[in-house]
């Protein structure tokens, strides 16, 4: 997730998929919501590895189009920018963003062209991370690495509670819900981490961190939780 020419590489296949897992609930909570299995044109914007790809075809009750900064032969059909969606007006039924958002410099230009590519009754699912409100215990320190770590990516770090005001203004209907993850923590937590631009020192404190987590793991002695916004906001 470092960033490459100011855009966020992705991160290896298998800690996406690794995340994707983790939100499975949150997610397939704010797809029924917003009633995928009616939906009969579904737009993914950043789509990344496909991670959530194949389920959003297999979900709706029609075609899921994914689209990511650059076009992959199986994963991503289109390439394109949140800020500027290569589609006419109305043309989807459904919006979803996932983890995408953070790295979006104009969030509400993104919200205002997913509001613009929706039919009306359409709606927008975004699943996305306050890293701002992140908790531990003990305290490793992660939260300060993640916010700095992702500020310098270009990230924001707590974009989660700005989405229900910007899609409100949008003119949309919103939903929102605070994903409920909490578990005992594991070494992916660190290792999304490590791909994010992070001194030598903060290396060294992500590195000890790491052991301590895979030392506990599985174990409710090392709690880290960060919280997921849930929005499903409709057009009306």
């Amino acid at each position: 997730m470092c960033p490459d020419r100011g855009l966020p590489n992705l991160p290896p296949a298998d800690l996406a998929a690794a995340l994707a897992a983790w939100l499975a609930g949150p997610r397939s909570r704010a797809l029924r919501r917003a009633r995928i299995g009616l939906r009969r044109r579904v737009l993914e914007v950043g789509c990344g590895h496909g991670a959530v790809t194949a389920e959003l075809r297999r979900r709706a009750a029609g075609e899921a189009v994914a689209l990511d900064l650059s076009a992959r032969p199986g994963v991503a059909q289109l390439a394109a920018r949140a800020e500027a969606l290569p589609f006419r007006n109305g043309c989807f039924d459904l919006v979803f963003f996932q983890n995408l958002l953070l790295w979006v410099p104009q969030l509400e230009a993104a919200i205002r062209e997913a509001v613009r590519v929706l039919q009306p009754g359409g709606d927008l699912v975004a699943v996305e991370p306050d890293y701002g409100g992140m908790m531990e215990q003990p305290d490793l320190g992660l939260q300060a690495l993640w916010c700095r770590g992702l500020h310098r990516a270009g990230a924001n770090p707590k974009v989660g509670r700005r989405l229900p005001a910007a899609c409100e203004a949008a003119g949309l209907r919103v939903w929102v819900e605070l994903a409920h993850l909490p578990r005992p923590a594991s070494a992916e937590v660190v290792s999304l981490l490590e791909g994010l631009p992070l001194t030598e020192s903060e290396r060294r404190q992500a590195a000890g961190a790491r052991q301590i987590v895979e030392n506990k793991a599985g174990d409710w002695g090392v709690f880290v939780h960060v919280p997921y916004f849930l929005v499903v906001a409709g057009k009306a």
